[in-house]
């Protein structure tokens, strides 16, 4: 369902201390590498996808980016900075995406090598508890079996199944998959910024910011690691890979 401009511009505020957080890490990481502003926020912001503009693929960013980037570099304070991308932001379609979506989870693929990456976003807010919370346990697993019941059923030929998110850090979150896939969780040398695997823990279910998670990357930026820029966030990506069968045993799909 789409939003209504007046929700659109609503969710704008609500996000505004998170798009805060992202220029001044953006701010930060063009100080140290003397790069433009825009460039770094298209590499280490999920700006780019939440304006509905998708990941950044080969061809590059998508034709908005250009203005908004062109918009970005006129701003002559981090104030008109924020300012500029609420306001891009309000103006911009929902993200969208075209992988199947069962409930708060998603998943796209298969790879030629037959692999199935799944994703997770908030969609289950209700009774004013996070879609994580115990209570909501069993609907999370519905959810599950009903995504791998469809992978089953729409691609026999896949093999495994891949992730990659800061949620790998928790147990409210690895509680609901086979063992045998949480076992594989591992550090990976390097760690992409353009999306949630890595953003997505300085919001909670409401979309609003966790103080003490913007407090940690503001601390963590005097000293960070233009190399290595995900070390300034408080949890790091994990990365998961088990063979499907595992999921389909589990779910009894």
């Amino acid at each position: 369902m789409s939003e209504s401009v007046e929700e659109r511009r609503g969710r704008a505020e609500r996000l505004r201390d998170y798009f805060e957080v992202q220029l001044l890490f953006a701010e930060r990481l063009a100080d140290r590498t003397s790069r433009p502003i825009s460039d770094v926020c298209l590499e280490f912001t999920n700006l780019h996808r939440r304006f509905g503009l998708g990941r950044v693929g080969g061809p590059g960013p998508a034709a908005d980016w250009t203005r908004y980037s062109a918009g970005l570099e006129r701003c002559k304070s981090a104030s008109e900075r924020l300012d500029w991308t609420v306001d891009f932001f309000s103006n911009a379609p929902s993200e969208t995406g075209s992988n199947p979506r069962f409930g708060c989870f998603s998943y796209e693929g298969p790879t030629a090598d037959g692999a199935i990456r799944i994703h997770f976003s908030n969609r289950d807010s209700e009774d004013g508890v996070g879609p994580l919370a115990r209570a909501k346990a069993d609907r999370r697993i519905a959810d599950l079996g009903e995504m791998f019941g469809h992978v089953r059923t729409h691609h026999p030929k896949a093999r495994s199944v891949l992730g990659g998110s800061w949620l790998y850090n928790l147990e409210a979150y690895c509680r609901l998959f086979p063992s045998e896939y949480v076992a594989s969780r591992f550090l990976p040398d390097r760690v992409r910024l353009d999306g949630t695997s890595t953003w997505g823990q300085l919001l909670d279910f409401r979309e609003r910011v966790k103080p003490a998670v913007r407090d940690a990357v503001l601390k963590n930026l005097d000293e960070i690691d233009a190399a290595e820029p995900w070390r300034a966030f408080p949890l790091r990506a994990l990365r998961t890979q088990c063979d499907v069968e595992q999921f389909y045993r589990h779910y009894q799909v």
